[in-house]
């Protein structure tokens, strides 16, 4: 019987690529359960063990830079080797055998429980990490490039669906062993949960189809070279502006889950729907921002959600309201699908396919290094010494915490990046239709936003919709 995994003759070429197209789907869906079980409760397991603000900041920011760095070496091998497949799957068998040890971090390591905890994360991202360029590569050539803002959207909406049912799912289940004084035991099955459905996620990926892949020299450079070329590159100036956002994002990012299980006093329940709310309105709204990339171009979305970014971290020191923080979430989903989708299909419009899977390791270098500042340099030795109340003359405001002073630096740092460097690139689609960031919030805030939720929950997966905007 002829092995799905087989390279196709040139005639079945096509319907490869369509088959690919829906593996990927389920793919991902598998991967959104691992991600609902376990990568979200990473951070929670660190604050059950009572991880202090170091801690998480490493927790949050040092994984993804040694995964960085081991993009390199994943896109090295790839280009050397001419195929993509055979190295992306043991990769990620490997991130999913990674969860299982993460269980037994209190019984076998103890006082060092923290510490072992980050080590195998790390470990995690880093074997996940290095099939990601590889992944992007492939996919890059499988998608075409007409429909990809419309595939991706549909498919983050499926993978952020998956990830937002997968992680009520393990909320639940951890609040029931919580409230059972089992709360390890509840993080036990999690974690097994998650191994799992990233192991099923590898065993997909065998059967996806690798189109011939043959880099040429000038698909080769270093870090240092994209660096060097940062002032007369388009994309290098893009994925400066990228990562020093998420950098200055990071400054907080690490922190709104002890703010919420530590300061807030939530318990597992309430977190969890926390982050449905945020995740289900990516679903709703991430397909619609995708279309809006294929008709006005990325950047345009990119530049848009940029102006709702920095206003976030602000939200969360006016209340502690749990119904008024539900509502900061679900402004928050508003702006993360379009900022996240627009930047990925960016990446897939500038980058040649010969040079994708490099290019795609060199930015999450530079992602993984203004993430490990802005949470680990900055944001860890805020949390630490930042204080709670804040007195100018007769005004006294105090805080539960130093956490809410530690998002107002968040904040500012967004709006002095986007305000700095958003200028510093072009869009690179042909063909699309012109609009003015600021035109595209006025309609947003008109009644778009409105409509892309209707758009999202009425709009039948597959099937062509009226045009976006």
């Amino acid at each position: 019987m002829k092995q799905f995994w087989t390279e196709p003759a040139p005639a079945d070429v096509e319907a490869a690529r369509r088959r690919t197209l829906k593996l990927s789907v389920w793919d991902g869906a598998f991967w959104s359960v691992m991600a609902g079980f376990g990568d979200m409760y990473l951070s929670p397991f660190a604050v059950f063990l009572r991880a202090g603000s170091w801690a998480i900041g490493l927790l949050t920011t040092m994984p993804p830079l040694l995964g960085a760095l081991a993009q390199m070496i994943g896109a090295h091998w790839a280009d050397r080797l001419g195929r993509r497949r055979d190295l992306i799957v043991p990769l990620i068998m490997l991130h999913a055998l990674v969860f299982l040890p993460i269980f037994f971090v209190p019984l076998l390591f103890r006082s060092a429980a923290v510490p072992a905890l980050i080590l195998l994360a790390a470990l995690g991202v880093m074997f996940n990490m290095a099939a990601a360029p590889i992944w992007t590569s492939m996919m890059g050539e499988v998608v075409p490039g007409a429909t990809r803002g419309d595939y991706w959207g549909r498919r983050s909406r499926i993978l952020t669906l998956t990830v937002l049912l997968a992680s009520l799912t393990a909320g639940g289940i951890l609040s029931l062993f919580q409230r059972a004084g089992l709360t390890w035991a509840g993080f036990g099955i999690l974690f097994s949960v998650a191994f799992l459905a990233r192991f099923i996620s590898a065993l997909i990926l065998r059967r996806h189809y690798d189109p011939p892949y043959a880099p040429g020299p000038e698909a080769h450079f270093t870090f240092l070279d994209f660096i060097r070329r940062m002032p007369h590159s388009n994309f290098a100036r893009y994925a400066l502006y990228f990562s020093l956002m998420m950098g200055a994002s990071n400054i907080a990012a690490p922190f709104f889950t002890v703010y919420m299980l530590r300061d807030l006093k939530w318990d597992y329940a309430h977190y969890t729907l926390s982050q449905a709310v945020f995740l289900l309105t990516q679903v709703l709204l991430v397909g619609w921002w995708g279309r809006i990339g294929d008709r006005y171009g990325n950047r345009v979305v990119i530049a848009a959600t940029s102006f709702i970014l920095p206003l976030l971290p602000f939200l969360w020191m006016f209340s502690t309201n749990y119904s008024y923080l539900l509502v900061v979430q679900l402004v928050s989903g508003i702006g993360w699908s379009g900022f996240t989708i627009a930047a990925q299909n960016f990446t897939f419009d500038a980058v040649s396919v010969q040079k994708r899977a490099r290019v795609a390791a060199c930015v999450s270098v530079l992602h993984g290094l203004c993430m490990f500042a802005g949470g680990t340099l900055i944001g860890a030795p805020l949390a630490n010494h930042l204080p709670s109340v804040y007195t100018l003359g007769p005004l006294r405001v105090g805080f539960i915490s130093s956490l809410p002073g530690l998002f107002a630096v968040s904040g500012l740092a967004r709006f002095a990046v986007a305000a700095l460097l958003l200028r510093r690139f072009a869009e690179v689609r042909d063909g699309h239709e012109q609009i003015h960031p600021a035109q595209l919030i006025l309609r947003l805030a008109g009644g778009g936003i409105i409509a892309g939720f209707l758009n999202g929950l009425l709009r039948p997966e597959g099937k062509e919709g009226p045009s976006a905007g």
